[in-house]
């Protein structure tokens, strides 16, 4: 065992010494790029974002924060899963496309146009190796996949996205697919048989592919080891791994290892997962001597989902005393900020401050301008991609300034597609459904369908509508609204 240790280590320092060879000297060198981007893991629901440590620790994030910057006003741009995933791989209000409202179902073709360019293709032309390993949600091929289709390459797809590797759960944690996605195709793959089993998590039989099944339990593991072997693949390259864990997404299913871990049950255990996960990427940075170099990126797709089920994790956690979204009101699938508010924390070592705290309002299709003028050293052309996406890089580097160039306004939307614009401390709900919204299901949201001005500083539970009290600023920031989506 310790030859074989011993052995592990020389080539660890052999491959950081190879990726630090291809680093030039600082404030020239091109970062490498971590991106994880964790599942509903709501405001309130990590350490350095108030999360009681007597009932869930996540010392990996918090210590990101304590090295790092941590945004206090960051937004996804829809309170869902692959709107928000779009938007952040895109630079682009994921309303812009087909989806005005819902998410990718399974099945479902490919949503981003791979002619458009994404932060992963535009970081392949500046010389990066990139990989998506995790939750994917954003669909493949060009129209609805049945189930013998799955048998056969699932393009396009990530790969054709700016992706050199891809290893993903296809859609949700717990998806009637049951299987992992290797680059074009189903992981281990046997024959082109489909035999449906058993139930799923959302009550529809799994398919039945002849391949590997997952474990859900031990999906969390699976991804981590797969995101660890990859960044430890030997290269001349700067690299860019978007990490994509299905926590705390249900259904939740913690690991053996973190089972019974915290102090409000299988909830509070999923989330350590997730930190466990942050901490085994962040270590094996420092193994490769490339964690001063490397841009750490830890946020979420959107707020902490909280059912009404008794008897759900969360539901239990919530009872003893996790805030899941912190005190801001609603939670995923809304338009409040519960659901559109999440945690923001980027560390890189060479660059950036440490401990630092920023209030300033950034949006997360705002990523890929911001990575853009940290490796141009300016702002890129909004005509050349990325189309509203707004650079935070001065925030960033300087966010001890209580005032910086940047974001103005954004546009947020609910899963029903109802939109909302973010204006300064003010947030206008328009409370109209998109025209292609039918049927009943407009009864479920419980308030969010009406008109709505909240002033966010000094109502940051947004309890008290000031839309009598304001009528022409609620008419000239629906005129923006109108504007923006032109």
């Amino acid at each position: 065992m310790k030859c074989v240790g011993t052995g592990l280590k020389a080539v660890l320092v052999a491959v950081g010494v190879m990726y630090l060879a291809a680093c030039p000297s600082e404030g020239k060198t091109k970062p490498n790029i971590v991106l994880i981007l964790a599942d509903d893991l709501g405001y309130g629901s990590v350490g350095c974002y108030g999360a009681d440590p007597a009932l869930v620790r996540t010392p990996a994030i918090d210590r990101l924060a304590r090295e790092g910057v941590r945004f206090t006003d960051a937004s996804t741009p829809s309170s869902v899963c692959s709107p928000t995933r779009y938007g952040l791989l895109m630079g682009r209000y994921p309303w812009r496309t087909r989806m005005k409202y819902g998410v990718v179902n399974v099945g479902d073709p490919l949503l981003p146009d791979p002619k458009r360019l994404s932060l992963a293709a535009w970081l392949q032309q500046q010389g990066y190796r990139t990989a998506a390993i995790g939750k994917w949600h954003l669909g493949y091929g060009t129209k609805k996949i049945k189930p013998q289709g799955w048998t056969k390459p699932l393009r396009p797809g990530a790969l054709e996205m700016g992706f050199d590797y891809h290893f993903a759960v296809p859609q949700n944690h717990g998806d009637n697919t049951g299987i992992y996605i290797e680059n074009d195709r189903i992981y281990g793959l046997e024959s082109d048989r489909v035999f449906p089993y058993s139930k799923s998590f959302y009550g529809a039989p799994y398919f039945g592919f002849d391949a590997p099944q997952r474990d859900n339990k031990q999906v969390m593991t699976d991804l981590t080891e797969r995101a660890v072997d990859w960044l430890q693949k030997p290269s001349d390259k700067p690299f860019f791994l978007y990490f994509a864990p299905v926590a705390v997404h249900h259904p939740i299913t913690p690991s053996d290892q973190m089972r019974g871990e915290s102090a409000c049950g299988p909830y509070g255990d999923f989330i350590q997962d997730l930190d466990l996960s942050v901490r085994r990427l962040c270590r094996t940075l420092e193994k490769l001597g490339v964690s001063k170099h490397t841009l750490v990126i830890v946020t979420s797709d959107n707020g902490g989902d909280i059912p009404s089920q008794k008897g759900r994790p969360e539901v239990t956690a919530r009872a003893l005393g996790l805030q899941i979204n912190g005190s801001l009101r609603g939670d995923k699938h809304t338009i409040w900020q519960g659901g559109l508010r999440v945690p923001f924390v980027l560390r890189w070592p060479a660059r950036l401050p440490a401990g630092a705290t920023s209030s300033t309002m950034i949006n997360l299709v705002d990523v890929f301008a911001t990575v853009a003028e940290l490796l141009d050293g300016k702002p890129h052309a909004k005509t050349d991609f990325a189309s509203d996406s707004i650079s935070f890089c001065d925030a960033l580097l300087h966010p001890e300034r209580p005032s910086v160039p940047g974001r103005t306004d954004m546009v947020v939307t609910n899963a029903q597609g109802i939109s909302a614009l973010r204006q300064g401390p003010w947030k206008y709900i328009e409370g109209q459904f998109p025209e292609t919204w039918k049927g009943n299901r407009k009864s479920r949201l419980q308030g969010q369908a009406l008109r709505q001005l909240y002033h966010l500083v000094k109502d940051p539970q947004e309890q008290h509508n000031r839309i009598d009290d304001y009528p022409e600023l609620a008419d000239k920031m629906q005129k923006m609204l109108d504007t923006i989506r032109q």
